[in-house]
């Protein structure tokens, strides 16, 4: 089976720019999720890419997450669409087939080099203990892109080895702490973004009922979607060898940060509270911290993704701005909210701050506080009293992860990169 699917031409080449105002023109709140997705699928592109990504798109219901995959499915060569769907099915054991027929309904060969898309992942991530960690390990050995071996009593063993690269796209609402500890155990493979959806005015909802139908936006944008794709793959017939010496390290570094970063957030760690003598004391199990490299390599297979629809064979501060905010989206809710927090306070953050933005008592800030110190991505320090005479602590981030919350970040954050000084000499971030 060809790496490259055969595509057929567009009717008309379709550029980014294009793409990007029909988009914004429908659903502006969703331009930049849908160019992540656009970035995922396009890996499919470079030829040493070997691992799959997973991208999830992540906001309460009606929040845009359907509408948006929706635009990517108009390619039956690129993309596979499924409603209802378990890790089980990569490679079925179904007991009610024979062993024969049982390649005709597997997923994983179905899936080969194309785009997996799943409007709702949600239904996993509600699973009991037990499902949940066996279908988030089926999912997470799928996602190395080297085939899937099962066995069971019925069938024995099957399954596929080899290059089994595809890409998958999915929707899910926010995630309990217990999915981010089950993914934290096993080494995640998924990356999410926060959509983040504004809150409709009354204005806005009474437009709706007269104005352009939401489904006939929505096939605007999916046939321009389809036609870029078509002009993406009829540009790289052959898909294409990506020069990585002509990257430049400065955006490398960008991209090995937000990977230490992440792999220090998505750390498995509990910690609890108990009293002596001295009154309050924390506790904590030893933390679970997955090495950055596999992000690492992830992400930048992203930026690369990021950097081929915009016409260009080599990275730029435009797609370390998209490995920031998927990285800074990826861990669970209230540890990117601190992680914010510090970033918008340069670096440091208070108890009664945290309070307020996590909505949460005294003591639970102060556990996710202590969290942070033992994943050594900030420590904390005592400062004065509140008004109602509590110690207050404060939290500092560490140097190695301080230029999150420099200028250099938040130039590359804004897409006003260019403007930083020097930017056009060969290390325009000035590492």
């Amino acid at each position: 089976m060809p790496r490259i699917a055969n595509i057929e031409q567009p009717e008309r080449q379709i550029s980014i720019a294009e793409w990007e105002n029909t988009i914004t023109s429908n659903f502006p709140e969703y331009q930049f999720p849908a160019k992540m997705c656009l970035s995922v699928i396009s890996q499919l592109l470079i030829n040493d890419i070997t691992n799959p990504f997973a991208l999830v798109l992540v906001d309460v219901p009606s929040s845009g997450k359907t509408v948006t995959l929706n635009f990517f499915n108009g390619l039956s060569s690129l993309a596979y669409t499924s409603d209802k769907f378990t890790p089980q099915s990569f490679v079925s054991q179904v007991a009610n087939i024979p062993k024969a027929g049982l390649a005709q309904v597997d997923l994983l060969p179905r899936i080969r080099y194309k785009s997996l898309i799943v409007r709702e992942l949600g239904v996993i991530f509600s699973q009991k203990e037990e499902d949940l960690l066996s279908s988030l390990g089926t999912l997470t050995r799928v996602l190395d892109g080297e085939g899937l071996q099962v066995d069971a009593g019925v069938h024995g063993q099957r399954g596929y080895q080899g290059d089994y690269l595809f890409m998958l796209l999915a929707g899910s609402t926010p995630l309990p702490p217990r999915v981010w500890r089950a993914m934290g155990n096993l080494g995640s493979r998924l990356f999410f973004l926060n959509m983040n959806s504004p809150e409709d005015t009354e204005e806005e909802l009474m437009g709706q009922l007269g104005g352009n139908n939401w489904r006939v936006k929505e096939q605007i944008c999916r046939n321009i979607t389809t036609e870029f794709l078509k002009t993406l793959w009829n540009q790289y017939p052959e898909g294409i060898e990506w020069d990585n010496t002509r990257d430049p390290d400065n955006i490398k570094r960008v991209i090995a940060r937000c990977a230490s970063l992440l792999a220090s957030l998505r750390g498995v760690i509990n910690v609890w509270t108990d009293r002596d003598a001295e009154g309050q004391v924390f506790n904590h199990t030893e933390p679970i911290i997955e090495k950055p490299r596999r992000i690492n390599q992830l992400l930048y297979n992203l930026a690369r993704g990021h950097a081929l629809i915009n016409g260009r064979t080599q990275l730029n501060g435009d797609d370390a701005k998209a490995v920031i905010e998927i990285a800074l989206n990826s861990a669970q809710k209230s540890r990117v909210q601190i992680v914010e927090a510090l970033i918008a306070n340069q670096g440091v953050v208070s108890t009664t701050q945290l309070e307020v933005i996590l909505n949460r008592t005294n003591t639970t800030v102060l556990q996710e506080m202590e969290k942070f110190e033992v994943l050594k991505v900030a420590t904390t320090r005592n400062t004065d009293n509140d008004d109602v005479g509590r110690p207050v602590k404060e939290l500092v981030i560490n140097e190695r992860f301080r230029w999150f919350c420099g200028d250099e970040c938040r130039a590359l954050r804004n897409g006003s990169w260019a403007d930083i000084p020097d930017a056009e000499e060969e290390d325009p971030l000035n590492f």
